[in-house]
């Protein structure tokens, strides 16, 4: 029996601004050159959970680390820290003969999302791993790559689960209308692949998902003249003046089937962004679990439905702390 993702909200909002950043403390910067390479190792998480933008040089030079396991950290990290300037130098990794290198490299290109890499990340769609092959979906679908969408409707069609559960999301948040038919089709497919139970059910809500969000952006105006608002300003003309944010609807996930062979349980804690309209923006993890699940935590996240925090009547933009148990 698979075992799905059930989140949990925890500690208190941030305020609606600009994600801080802090500053990277003197010892993790010593510890990302110790000796010893799970403390580097350690270092590089904790400076991307920090996303210490002043730690971006130093994590870096850890790309080219002899330890795969301090690259795929100083990768991930990277990631979360989004400094564009990491681009180029990230790149290289893709050809890293570790898998999990290449996979978070992918997953930190994506999370940075400068479009000069998208032709890079789409060579990665041929890779022999199937956890690389996701992290590039996953990516292209972070950077809403509409160049890569037909890419990512092959991908329907991939032998692993992750891949095609993945490609789902990702046309989701891209939007293009080309999608519908390949999403309606991979519903169909779900029984040539043999898949039952939990993941089936994970699936069809993923596609589900992402046929709204193509409705939803279809019917959006193309004129970009401003309207007035609708949606959750309308619902909510008749609330309370303030209110906090509220979780309108969960979505619960299956774990990667790396992390469901490995028997991995715990959780990834993420910091998200939810827009005036309640849904999630951004999403950077501030506590890792690995085996592919912190990347898909990020997707669960990023297919929340809130309630948005009201302030004199109006919906704000909000941080808010959320645990994805697995």
């Amino acid at each position: 029996m698979v075992l799905l993702a059930a989140p949990v909200l925890f500690g208190e909002r941030a305020p609606a601004h600009v994600p801080s950043q802090g500053s990277a403390p003197s010892h993790l910067l010593s510890e990302l050159r110790s000796k010893d390479s799970d403390k580097r190792r350690d270092a590089a998480n904790q400076l991307g959970a920090l996303r210490a933008r002043n730690a971006v040089r130093a994590l870096v030079e850890a790309l080219s680390d002899k330890e795969s396991k301090v690259r795929e950290a100083s990768a991930f990290a990277l990631g979360q820290i989004t400094d564009p300037a990491a681009t180029a130098l990230l790149i290289p990794l893709l050809a890293d003969k570790d898998p999990a290198v290449r996979a978070s490299t992918a997953f930190a290109l994506g999370m940075i999302g400068e479009r000069k890499a998208g032709k890079a990340l789409s060579y990665g769609l041929g890779d022999p791993d199937a956890e690389v092959r996701s992290s590039v979906v996953v990516a292209m679908g972070l950077m809403q790559d509409e160049e890569g969408v037909d890419e990512i409707i092959e991908a329907l069609d991939d032998e692993s689960f992750d891949v095609r559960y993945d490609a789902v999301w990702a046309l989701g948040q891209i939007g293009d209308p080309d999608a519908e038919v390949g999403l309606r089709g991979a519903l169909v497919s779900m029984d040539a692949f043999g898949v039952a139970g939990f993941q089936r059910e994970a699936f069809g809500l993923a596609v589900q998902e992402s046929l709204s969000r193509l409705r939803t952006l279809e019917n959006a105006s193309p004129s970009g003249r401003p309207r007035r608002a609708t949606g959750v300003v309308k619902d909510a003309r008749y609330a309370s003046p303030s209110r906090g944010l509220v979780v309108r609807q969960e979505v619960r996930a299956p774990k990667t089937e790396k992390a469901f062979r490995s028997r991995i349980n715990g959780s990834v804690e993420l910091r998200v962004l939810v827009g005036a309209d309640g849904r999630a923006v951004r999403a950077y993890v501030t506590r890792r679990l690995g085996y592919g699940l912190d990347q898909r935590a990020v997707e669960t996240a990023m297919q929340y439905k809130f309630d948005p925090a009201m302030d004199g009547g109006l919906p704000q933009t909000t941080w808010i702390d959320l645990k994805i148990r697995f």
